[in-house]
């Protein structure tokens, strides 16, 4: 009883207590289940009208588009890569947008008539779809499809789902069928802006009564840098005023100006003797190694990865300079004593004799793709093969089963040098050492299955195998931290802009300035800075004046970087040097005009400048001639002088001295620039769609 006594006692104390234990679960429980709204928020990419982008959907594209980036043998970067992701997210959704406004849609039956019937430049372009001689197969695109047809008919068949090459191809393939879309939308939507715009009558008459006729006319020209700036006085007042006149032609993004300092990080003498000694022990290594393959799989994992080793026979002028004395003079088995040359200190072991064999040969072939398993494709090869050994028409045969360019030819694939078919296991070995007529079968690790035959060898040159190792300079870590402890003590010693700036030149580096820098770049503009996208992010956190706490290391660069300007998505203030710099300079050839106009105007042309010059048959579409000027003779008579005329780089006065008619109409320029106008209307488009950018916020 005591004990409920003291409850009682307590009460309102135990009901604040509850009450705050309640408040603190139903706020947890609110921030718990609205925690996905804010991640939800957190991981998006971007949006574009109305339609959103997570990370994890923007990331699998860029994965997929990368992976069809290699195999196109593009070697982008993966800034590149992101920006060609978002690029293909923008403009899709702008042109949907639009498309569905007026009720136009790409159909199934457009898209396959842009694949199968009549392939579209989009896939025309592509690497993969080309043969060996740099040709669109149409014979590949169709297999490719067939293929993908098949990978996602079949998921569960182990050999397409264990074919990495194949599944990185289809998950591109998509990223291609986007862009091919985004294509063939724009083109539907310049047809129709193009169908439905005509030529204003004014237009239609002036290009009626001008384009009838050629016109030859004397002209004066005063340009307006032959006339002293110092003479033409601007004021702020007059610039600010042009400013404002002319502000549309400042429209901006946001961005950052900054000034950088590189330091570049340069090999020492202890990096050439690493170098030289990494080479000595390669050499030992190489003197030891018997079997060729071994000694080329060496070569390629010991040197340079930037160094491109070849395995095949080499003639003379394909060899590095410095080793061909001894390549073709040295016995097989020889290896040439480690040398500098140049950034590298290379070695070199001879793999064979000096022997003779054709530069190139001309061959025939008939190419199957895989298709299926790969033991299908092998039957259908060697069934080809044995047919061809018994006495069937090889170009008959390439007629009917080769599935690229040579299909048309009768197997015709035309000349090739060694190594050009190096996929293909033995082919140089059975080419360059065959004779004129002979067949074989090859395959490629892909499975793809070549039956050739060779029509015609080029006379016999001498030619040598050799590994070279080529092992470059490169700067260490003792190196590096040197360069990286100067940069740092250069930030701690130089704490404000100005010492920033102007004690560079003592340390033998430069504060180069670099602007406009947009908040999405991955490279800064005329710098040579590398992987800039850190410098970017950084400045994008920081204010003016703020100066990098420690410097970024780059691979050859440790750099450091100060904010000298912010400018707000807008309009670029009056104040940023391009913007009055511009708005003054309008004023002062505005001035330049008004001076020259008013000392003209009473002048005959002789006496207005001491040349004149002569220009005939001037066409409305044919000259480039200043509008202003075009503008005024085109209501001119033969004989007349015109009155003193504003042009956009200098003042003219002009005198028509004839005019003959041309025969057949001449269509409006502006016409012509239809492509260019639509163009421009998709920047309006775009600025217009209500675009959610947060790609800064992850790279």
């Amino acid at each position: 009883m005591a004990a409920l006594e003291k409850i009682r006692s307590k009460g309102k104390i135990v009901m604040v207590v509850v009450f705050v234990a309640l408040l603190c679960f139903v706020i947890g429980d609110f921030l718990s289940n609205s925690s996905a709204i804010f991640n939800s928020g957190r991981e998006q990419i971007g949006e574009v009208c109305g339609k959103k982008m997570n990370y994890v959907e923007f990331q699998r594209n860029i994965e997929a588009f990368s992976n069809f980036n290699k195999l196109e043998g593009n070697n982008a970067s993966d800034a590149e890569v992101r920006n060609e992701v978002w690029q293909t997210f923008l403009i899709s959704n702008v042109l949907e947008d639009q498309m569905g406004k007026i009720g136009m849609s790409i159909s199934e039956e457009e898209l396959e008539y842009y694949t199968k019937v009549n392939p579209h430049r989009e896939l025309r372009n592509l690497q993969i779809l080309k043969d060996e001689e740099g040709n669109f197969s149409i014979q590949r695109l169709l297999g490719l499809l067939r293929a993908f047809k098949q990978l996602e008919e079949n998921p569960e068949d182990e050999n397409l789902a264990n074919n990495e090459y194949l599944k990185d191809l289809y998950s591109g393939w998509l990223c291609v069928e986007k862009r091919l879309v985004n294509s063939m939308a724009f083109e539907k939507l310049v047809a129709l802006t193009a169908g439905a715009s005509k030529a204003p009558k004014a237009e239609k008459d002036l290009i009626a009564k001008y384009a009838s006729d050629q016109v030859d006319f004397a002209c004066a020209f005063k340009p307006y840098f032959v006339m002293p700036d110092s003479s033409f006085a601007v004021s702020e007042e007059e610039g600010k005023a042009e400013y404002e006149k002319i502000k549309n032609a400042f429209k901006t993004d946001k961005f950052r100006s900054i000034k950088a300092i590189v330091f570049t990080v340069k090999p020492g003498a202890e990096d050439s003797l690493e170098a030289k000694n990494r080479t000595l022990a390669n050499e030992e290594e190489l003197r030891k190694i018997t079997d060729a393959e071994d000694a080329f799989l060496f070569a390629s994992q010991e040197g340079d990865p930037n160094f491109l080793c070849r395995k095949t026979y080499l003639k003379s002028d394909e060899l590095d300079y410095a080793l061909r004395e001894f390549a073709f003079s040295a016995k097989k088995d020889s290896v040439i004593p480690t040398f500098e040359d140049g950034l590298y200190y290379k070695t070199a072991k001879v793999l064979s004799d000096v022997i003779t064999r054709p530069d190139s040969v001309k061959i025939s072939l008939i190419y199957l793709a895989k298709s299926g398993k790969n033991d299908e494709a092998k039957k259908k090869a060697d069934s080809i093969f044995g047919a061809i050994k018994a006495g069937a028409s090889f170009g008959e045969m390439a007629e009917k089963f080769s599935m690229d360019n040579s299909q048309k030819n009768k197997g015709e694939f035309g000349w090739l040098r060694e190594g050009m078919f190096d996929r293909f296991k033995d082919f140089d070995e059975t080419a360059f050492n065959g004779r004129v007529g002979q067949v074989f079968q090859v395959e490629s690790k892909e499975g793809d299955q070549v039956i050739a035959k060779i029509d015609s060898l080029t006379a016999p040159i001498r030619k040598v195998k050799i590994a070279e190792v080529a092992v470059k300079i490169e700067s260490g870590t003792d190196t590096y931290r040197r360069y990286y402890e100067k940069a740092s003590k250069y930030i701690s010693e130089n704490q404000t802009l100005d010492d920033f700036t102007n004690n560079a030149a003592a340390e033998g580096v430069f504060a180069y300035e670099y602007s406009p820098i947009f908040e999405n770049d991955f490279q800064i503009r005329n710098s040579n800075i590398e992987n800039a996208r850190k410098v970017v992010s950084w400045a994008f956190q920081h204010e003016v004046g703020d100066i990098t706490s420690q410097p970024f290391e780059f691979p050859s660069q440790c750099v450091i970087a100060a904010v000298t300007g912010i400018v707000d998505k807008g309009y670029l203030p009056y104040s940023y040097p391009y913007a009055n710099e511009y708005a003054k300079r309008k004023v002062m050839e505005d001035k330049k005009a008004e001076a020259t106009i008013a000392e003209w105007k009473d002048k005959d042309l002789a006496s207005c400048t001491d040349r004149i010059d002569t220009v005939k048959d001037a066409r409305f579409d044919v000259n480039i001639q200043d509008p202003a000027v075009l503008a005024a003779i085109s209501n001119m008579n033969v004989g007349e002088t015109s009155a003193p005329i504003k042009g956009s780089t200098g003042v003219y006065k002009v005198k028509i001295l004839g005019k003959k008619p041309v025969e057949g109409p001449i269509p409006s320029n502006a016409r012509r620039e239809m492509d260019m106008m639509f163009r421009q209307s998709m920047m309006v488009l775009l600025d217009k769609a209500e675009v959610v950018d947060n790609r800064s916020t992850f790279y």
